[in-house]
């Protein structure tokens, strides 16, 4: 057992209050003071959170850097000193300002779990400033930490304590989804690289909302992290992300904000965003909407079985971004190969020659297939995804139709990489 003690009681001495109610840490020759930056949710357009963060001042050298702060090679004792220092600084000012809100607190599972050697702390410090534990999130630092020992047994003690636990930094270096289906936190945080990249990719920006709803099902709320711009705070909205943090929304402070602060900030992005999603279903429908009036006439061809498929197909597939037609019987097994043009072949990709032929596949798991089975005679339309038979994305249009041989599932395939909408 390590003779030294970093417990509350011995981290007191190093907090000092101003005039204003404001307390500041000391270590060494430097000086600690809290700022809080607020986290919005973007269904409740208001503040629900703070994250709480660290401004370093070095006598006689002006600020310092948290980053390099918190860097610097120090002994164990000495890095659960100042870990705690930092919390109990962060804990104590919250206490003279909070509300109801969520304060999210940076720690570092190592230290959490060497801290059983330094005396008892945590459950004290919010018993001390009169915080109950489900009011505070616990941001683990996974960056460094490889032994998964490690960060089960950090989380499992915060979990037990009654907090929340965010997965910081998710997206960046060796972050993956074990580690969200491992620990099982309550809020993922993505790295600020994942809106960045989202911002000047569209194949990202597509991808986005799927990612996001992924983690969702997983039982986690998201929150969108350094969103600095309108268009990465309507990026973040497009992708149904439950909370944002970042200069866009507001800069970290000494003081917690108004709950209407920002409020005609997320106004506008409401309307702007229902605008914006409304204009991208204009521009999508009429990419299909050719497609989709002859395909609606090749439905009543085949109801009255007085052409063949092939035949009744014919105009639809002289439109240049269809792909293919092919039909299901009502267990979702595919009647006939796909049906396509000299067009369409010419632009198969060789190395998926393996996929092409789909004569007695069966497609029931698939969506287009599912939700044409629920609704006869309407036609159903896919979001956009990565075909089997190509490489290309494509979109499917398909109904659940009654002719003479039977119950069919008539599907177009509408190739989706052309003019990707911005």
């Amino acid at each position: 057992m390590n003779n030294l003690q970093h417990d509350l009681s011995t981290l007191e001495a190093r907090l000092i209050s101003d005039e204003h109610g404001r307390v500041t840490a000391h270590y060494q020759d430097c000086s600690i003071s809290s700022v809080f930056q607020p986290i919005f949710s973007l269904s409740h357009r208001r503040p629900v959170g703070y994250e709480a963060l660290s401004r370093i001042s070095r006598e006689g050298s002006g600020v310092l850097a948290p980053s390099a702060f918190f860097r610097q090679s120090r002994p164990e004792s000495d890095n659960v000193l100042v870990d705690r220092l930092c919390r109990a600084l962060h804990m104590r000012n919250f206490a003279g300002c909070q509300d109801s809100a969520w304060i999210f607190l940076n720690v570092n599972p190592l230290v959490t779990v060497l801290g059983k050697n330094y005396g008892s702390f945590f459950r004290e410090m919010l018993e001390s400033n009169h915080i109950v534990p489900g009011q505070v999130v616990v941001e683990i630092l996974e960056n460094g930490i490889y032994d998964e020992t490690i960060l089960s047994a950090a989380v499992d003690y915060y979990k037990n304590l009654g907090c929340l636990v965010a997965l910081d930094d998710f997206g960046a270096a060796h972050s993956n989804f074990d580690r969200i289906w491992n620990l099982q936190p309550d809020i993922v945080k993505f790295d600020r690289s994942i809106v960045q990249q989202a911002e000047s990719s569209r194949k990202v920006r597509k991808a986005l909302p799927n990612l996001v709803s992924l983690i969702q099902e997983l039982g986690c709320l998201t929150l969108m992290e350094s969103v600095e711009t309108e268009q990465q705070a309507l990026i973040a909205m497009d992708a149904n992300v439950d909370l944002v943090q970042g200069y866009y929304f507001g800069y970290p402070s000494e003081y917690l904000v108004d709950a209407d602060y920002r409020s005609d900030i997320m106004l506008q992005l409401t309307h702007k965003h229902a605008g914006f999603a409304a204009d991208v279903r204009r521009r999508n429908q009429l990419r299909i909407e050719a497609p989709q009036v002859e395909f609606g006439r090749v439905l009543q061809h085949l109801k009255l079985g007085s052409v063949r498929i092939e035949q009744a197909c014919a105009r639809l597939l002289e439109m240049d971004n269809v792909m293919r037609v092919y039909c299901l019987d009502e267990y979702g097994d595919q009647i006939g190969e796909n049906i396509g043009n000299e067009q369409t072949l010419g632009r198969a990709d060789p190395r998926f020659a393996p996929l092409a032929a789909a004569r007695d596949a069966n497609w029931a798991r698939c969506n287009y297939f599912r939700s044409a089975m629920l609704s006869p005679g309407v036609i159903q339309t896919t979001r956009p995804y990565r075909s089997l038979t190509d490489k290309g994305q494509c979109i499917t249009l398909s109904a659940l139709i009654y002719t003479p041989a039977g119950k069919r599932v008539v599907c177009l395939d509408v190739d989706w990489s052309k003019g990707l909408e911005p």
